[in-house]
């Protein structure tokens, strides 16, 4: 099996969404939606972020240095 890069967006929204159910699961009632909708969106543009760069180191290192 070759291993692959790893896609930080993809697992960066998993572990968000993933510590929103479990502290929902934990305190039932503790997360309102006018808190968790916008840490979510929050936390999806800071994702989307380091993907980006992430992406555009990793495509600076694969080109031939002249």
């Amino acid at each position: 099996m070759s291993s692959h890069p790893i896609d930080v967006l993809s697992l960066g929204t998993g572990v968000m969404f993933t510590v929103f159910a479990l502290a929902y699961l934990i305190i039932p009632g503790s997360m309102s939606l006018a808190l968790s909708i916008p840490l979510m969106l929050v936390g999806l543009g800071v994702f989307g972020l380091v993907a980006a760069i992430v992406t555009q180191r990793r495509r600076q290192a694969q080109q031939p240095q002249n």
